[in-house]
């Protein structure tokens, strides 16, 4: 969806273009040494350097040391997943639930505890936010069978299923729209009328309204797209069906969360948005205590902060994101444009105005989603694995983008602004093709070649040392410690790091249990005052061994630890 964007990115495309373009690609050496250089800044021991290099030994293991003992139970990562694009289980090349139930083992191996669906409706669309049916599955996916059985399985592996919820507007082709127009032309104002469903008028009274059958036009947010009449969520007995979607899925089906899709245009007015997205956490919540919701408000921080008023306790975070700007984005500190105390100091300070709003809320964190060009032109190697390090250590509830562990590629092209490229087929397989999707939009052969890597999911987690295997390692030291998805941040970068800009430590602390975290974003060893005696959990992309004796941390390259 691209209008509710635009200005957000606008604002941030210049900067960003600059600040990661210019960045360390492919053939990064990861060895972890000392005199290493930074293909941006350029080597950590200049002539100005005068302080003594920190000696660490290698790391003997040839593996990042997962713990297979860990499960998802208690974890708090979630997984963006494109059906479409994910696994093709009988052979149509379009994914399915079928192949997302096939896919399982691997979701649970990497240690996902959610699952995100991005539309599953009856859709006349390739990406579904155009909903013909609020009751139905779409049949390129299957039957609500084969969804059920899907839900079922992932329950016994503690993966819980969460769907895009498109409730701002549906398809004019939805029946609830054509019973709409009906009414509106008839002027039927009875109990039944879906008359007030959607919002129409005899005149275009603005650019938002679009004609409709020659004489009727009716109000729609995405005026660029045309087909997308916005609901009118003030109408009752909308709402009532509303309610009845919600028991559908999550009484009757087991989705256990919504994405809110294009949350802050429900109404021009927060207050009024606020409102109804309380009024739908309190409705899923009659069906399932547990239910809970993640909105989507496309807008920097201080913006997203008017909706923790509501009920809805978390919303992306998008200035975390390869579009964001300000302190807060992951690509800038981990690739040291970022000053890392200030990006500490900003999540602190962001994380404590949430609790301020809603004493339930929590932030949830992204790299990229499936409305950004794919973070691995900009993103990889040791770069990517210390991101994901740090994307899986911040409070609240990481999300990632499919494909994203195995550095997958997708970005739109010269003038055309089809989303399809950022929404690629999964590769499983260099050489086996078994499962291995199509290209997403139908009807357009232009665009039919696909921008992919070479090595799909298999040969990455074969590769000990793999950036797959970086993802999971950093999701394995989460679900070990449950306490990051409620825990409160605070910045202790300025108390343990040395005079360095591209040292972070951080607390997270909850009740009486906490941890220290400690990324050295640079490429040179470091040494730091630390509080603590034991070093719990090492992220070694660096391949050097962390050492804590003395009152001191001593941490390699490119790597992360958590002490307590």
């Amino acid at each position: 969806m691209k209008k509710r964007r635009l200005l957000y990115a606008l604002t941030s495309l210049f900067s960003l273009t600059l600040v990661i373009s210019s960045c360390g690609k492919k053939g990064e050496t990861t060895s972890g040494s000392s005199d290493e250089c930074d293909p941006m800044f350029g080597c950590d021991s200049s002539s100005e350097d005068h302080t003594p290099p920190v000696e660490l030994q290698d790391d003997p293991h040839q593996d990042y040391q997962i713990d297979e003992n860990v499960s998802n139970a208690n974890g708090s990562m979630s997984y963006e997943i494109f059906v479409r694009s994910f696994y093709d289980s009988n052979g149509d090349k379009i994914g399915d639930f079928n192949g997302i139930t096939a896919k399982l083992d691997y979701l649970s191996k990497m240690g996902f505890k959610t699952l995100w669906l991005m539309p599953i409706h009856k859709s006349p669309s390739y990406h579904g936010y155009d909903v013909t049916d609020y009751y139905s599955v779409h049949p390129d996916y299957g039957t609500l069978s084969d969804f059920d059985n899907m839900v079922q399985k992932a329950k016994e592996k503690n993966i819980d299923i969460m769907i895009d919820f498109v409730i701002n507007h549906s398809s004019d082709q939805n029946q609830w729209f054509i019973d709409s127009l009906k009414d509106f032309a008839d002027n039927n104002t009875s109990a039944t009328s879906k008359k007030d469903w959607y919002t129409w008028s005899t005149s275009p009274i603005s650019s938002s309204y679009k004609m409709y059958n020659g004489t009727k036009y009716y109000y729609e947010t995405y005026y660029d797209y045309g087909t997308m009449p916005a609901f009118n969520l003030d109408n009752e007995a909308l709402r009532d069906e509303i309610d009845n979607v919600t028991k559908f899925w999550v009484q009757d089906h087991g989705v256990k969360a919504f994405r809110l899709d294009a949350a802050m245009h429900y109404y021009g007015s927060v207050e009024k948005t606020n409102e109804f997205m309380t009024w739908l956490e309190n409705t899923g919540k009659k069906y399932d205590n547990d239910f809970h919701m993640v909105g989507e408000c496309w807008t920097d921080g201080n913006g997203v902060l008017n909706y923790y008023n509501s009920e809805c306790d978390s919303f992306f975070n998008f200035d975390s994101s390869i579009e964001g700007r300000g302190d807060k984005a992951i690509v800038s500190v981990v690739k040291r444009v970022t000053d890392a105390k200030k990006f500490g100091d900003s999540i602190e300070y962001y994380e404590s105005l949430i609790k301020q709003k809603n004493s339930n809320a929590y932030s949830s964190y992204f790299l990229s989603n499936h409305d950004m060009d794919r973070i691995s032109d900009n993103l990889v190697d040791t770069y990517a694995g210390e991101a994901a390090n740090l994307l899986a250590t911040l409070p609240g509830t990481p999300y990632m983008y499919y494909g994203e562990e195995i550095m997958m590629k997708g970005k739109r092209q010269g003038n055309d602004m089809s989303d399809a490229r950022r929404r690629l087929p999964m590769v499983w397989s260099k050489d086996d093709k078994t499962g291995e999707c199509g290209f997403p939009e139908k009807g357009r052969p232009d665009l039919d070649n696909n921008d992919q890597v070479k090595s799909g999911v298999n040969d990455e987690i074969a590769i000990p040392k793999s950036v797959l295997n970086a993802y999971r390692k950093a999701i394995n030291v989460r679900n070990k410690y449950p306490i990051f998805k409620h825990g409160v941040f605070k910045n202790m970068t300025a108390e343990l790091a040395a005079n360095d800009k591209s040292v972070l430590a951080y607390k997270i602390s909850l009740g009486n249990e906490y941890v220290i975290v400690v990324h050295n974003f640079s490429f040179k060893n470091q040494e730091m005052n630390a509080l603590g005696t034991e070093i719990l959990e090492q992220m070694n992309i660096g391949n050097k061994l962390p050492e804590l004796s003395g009152g001191k941390l001593r941490i390699g390259a490119r790597s992360s630890v958590i002490i307590h």
